[in-house]
């Protein structure tokens, strides 16, 4: 694209105010009148433009049609100041644990009154108190410990070979995990793989980890093509952009 052409001054339309008298204006040369209201005229000028690449500078996505990625992640944005409202505010309705169906029950009973008594003919329940926890997790390991033989009618040796369903190693909760955790929760292949050290006690390299994920993006590939199909389709598509840090660096994807 061609440069932008800066637009060339043009005389006053008033004689600007010079800090000498009338008379020696009127008796400073022609060309050196022109020279002096070019200058003046050349400086009215840049001074517009400086005020006009100033109010774009200031502009951002918050007040302007500027997306967030032309924002200065290191620039600070002031506080929005909170209005003081008379109304008073709407109470929240506060969030109780959702009563889950039990793999056990204990049942309290009182164990002393403050009279002494510690026996108690009739009790009814009147609070359930919920404790959630993780079971104790124990990795099923299957070993399938394969055979040869020899044929009794031609002598060959005849070798067992892995089912196709267990060739690759891993179960398939294991590998939804795994990918899960990849995809969805944009965790590092070395973040999933301390997990399975520290908390499923088993190691897994990385390599490995990476082929589950692999497995797991072609076996859902003709959902995403399908996904995708519908979105072109449509008469209607909206694009937003989301952040993401790629090797400690800001980036940004658009989203459709």
């Amino acid at each position: 694209m061609p440069d932008r052409k800066e637009d060339s001054p043009t005389q006053p339309k008033e004689k600007p105010r010079f800090p000498f008298s009338e008379e020696d204006w009127a008796n400073t040369p022609a060309t050196v009148q022109q020279f002096l209201l070019h200058l003046v005229s050349s400086h009215i000028t840049l001074e517009k433009r400086i005020e006009e690449l100033e109010k774009r500078l200031n502009k951002n996505s918050s007040n302007s049609s500027k997306p967030p990625s032309s924002d200065n992640p290191f620039e600070e944005r002031p506080k929005k100041q909170k209005k003081n409202k008379s109304k008073k505010k709407k109470r929240r309705k506060g969030f109780r644990q959702k009563m889950l169906e039990p793999t056990e029950v204990n049942n309290i009973v009182p164990e002393a009154c403050i009279c002494g008594n510690s026996h108690f003919d009739n009790t009814n329940p009147y609070y359930t108190h919920q404790v959630i926890e993780l079971p104790e997790i124990k990795m099923e390991v299957t070993h399938f410990i394969l055979h040869k033989g020899e044929c009794p009618c031609c002598g060959k040796i005849n070798k067992a070979v892995v089912p196709n369903e267990h060739r690759t190693g891993f179960g398939p909760r294991l590998s939804a995990m795994i990918a899960q955790m990849a995809g969805n929760m944009g965790d590092s292949r070395t973040i999933i793989q301390d997990y399975c050290s520290s908390v499923l006690g088993f190691h897994i390299s990385l390599g490995a980890i990476q082929k589950v994920i692999d497995r797991a993006s072609e076996a859902i590939k003709p959902h995403y093509e399908s996904i995708g199909k519908e979105a072109r389709d449509a008469s209607v598509n909206y694009i937003d952009e989301t952040s993401h840090r790629l090797k400690e660096k800001l980036q940004w994807l658009w989203v459709m």
